[in-house]
C-alpha cells in the first residue's frame, strides 16, 4: 500500500515542478521581452532629445535662428516620452535641466542629463564626467576655465 502511493505521488511531484518550471521560464520570457520594447522606446526618447539638443546647438554655431514653435512641441513630445520610459534618475535630470535651461547653469545640468542617458542605456560605471562632456561642447579651454571658476563644472 505504502509503494503504491509513492509510485502515484512521484510522477504528479515530477508533473507539477515540470508545470511551475514551465511557468516560471514563460513569465520570465515575457518580462524579458517586456523590459526589451521598453528599452527600445528610452533608445529612441533619449536619441531625440540629444538629437534636438546637437541640431540646436549646430544653429547657435551657425549663427541661424531657430523655429521655437516647432521646438516647443518637440520638446514637451520628448517630455512626455521621458516621463513614461525615462528612469528616475533621467527624469529628475531633466527636470534640474529644465528648471535651469537659461544661463550657465544650463550647460551643467544638461551635461548631468547626458550622463544619466548613459548609465541608464548600459554604462552604469561611466567614467564620463560632466567635465569631460561640456570639453567636448566647448572647444575653447578660457571658456572652459572660466566654467570652472564659477563653480559649476565638478
Amino acid at each position: 500500500m505504502k509503494v503504491e502511493y509513492i509510485q502515484i505521488f512521484i510522477p504528479l511531484l515530477l508533473v507539477l515542478l515540470g508545470g511551475v518550471g514551465w511557468l516560471y521560464r514563460h513569465e520570465k520570457e515575457k518580462r524579458l521581452e517586456i523590459e526589451k520594447q521598453l528599452s527600445e522606446k528610452k533608445y529612441d526618447v533619449y536619441v531625440r532629445l540629444l538629437t534636438v539638443f546637437f541640431n540646436l546647438l549646430k544653429q547657435v554655431k551657425k549663427g541661424q535662428q531657430t523655429k521655437t514653435d516647432k521646438l516647443v512641441d518637440t520638446m514637451i513630445e520628448i517630455k512626455k516620452d521621458i516621463i513614461i520610459f525615462g528612469s528616475d534618475e533621467v527624469l529628475n535630470n531633466f527636470f534640474i535641466w529644465e528648471k535651469k535651461s537659461q544661463g550657465k547653469e544650463s550647460l551643467k545640468a544638461l551635461s548631468d542629463l547626458v550622463i544619466s542617458v548613459r548609465k541608464d542605456m548600459g554604462n552604469p560605471k561611466t567614467k564620463i564626467t560632466s567635465q569631460d562632456f561640456l570639453k567636448s561642447l566647448i572647444q575653447d579651454d578660457t571658456t572652459i576655465n572660466e566654467l570652472i571658476a564659477d563653480g559649476f563644472v565638478l
